[in-house]
């Protein structure tokens, strides 16, 4: 198993948020999270990512994750439509993202904004980009050192229909490379299209759902 949550529990100012999660999550596996706004979805990505305090045991690639100290290893993250700098254009964003780990070329980043379809507009300026675009940058940025694990929050969160296919085709594609991924989504079609497993969260507690 790639990623194993045993007997998880997440507290934010003594309010329990998530409360006893069990999960394991395999290689070639895509996972779905349902619930409604603040059940928590967002809140037990950011555990599995080592960002925020929780006890219990979270386990990912053979290595414990441990808040604030060790971290999620081999991923690639989108949480909560993290944003890009306006004034520079999607090639540079990535470039300057990919100068912090010096271990991505520029080819790769034209790369993966080919498999994002962003490499016709990798010269333009993030902040003449449409919402879809930017999404899309975002999740090129998650492709972009090629990680066994995809954590995505809502990656069709301001998509046009044809992105939307075009971005479930391409989760598709890595899916089959052997990628894990996890992720949330409002939209139930695309969720029962690509995920293996549906997990709801609901009162604080992880069901199950297909």
């Amino acid at each position: 198993m790639r990623i194993k949550l045993k007997n998880v529990t997440i507290k934010i100012k003594s309010q329990s948020i998530l409360d006893d999660v069990n999960m394991l999550i395999g290689a070639k596996e895509c996972i779905g999270l349902i619930g409604h706004n603040g059940s928590g979805k967002s809140v037990l990505l950011k555990a599995i990512c080592g960002f925020i305090p929780f006890s219990g045991r979270i386990n990912v690639m053979g290595k414990d994750v441990i808040a604030g100290k060790q971290f999620i290893i081999d991923s690639g993250i989108m949480i909560e439509q993290p944003d890009m700098i306006g004034y520079l254009t999607a090639l540079e964003n990535l470039q300057l993202l990919a100068d912090l780990i010096k271990e991505v070329s520029t080819k790769q980043l034209e790369e993966v904004l080919v498999q994002v379809g962003l490499v016709d507009c990798k010269g333009k300026k993030v902040k003449h980009f449409s919402l879809g675009m930017k999404q899309r940058l975002r999740i090129a940025q998650a492709l972009m050192e090629d990680p066994a694990i995809l954590i995505l929050d809502e990656p069709f969160n301001g998509l046009d229909k044809r992105g939307v296919a075009e971005i479930s085709e391409l989760l598709q594609e890595l899916k089959q490379q052997g990628k894990t991924i996890l992720l949330t989504s409002h939209d139930e079609r695309q969720i029962d299209a690509l995920c293996d497993r549906v997990y709801e969260i609901e009162g604080g507690h992880l069901y199950c759902v297909s």
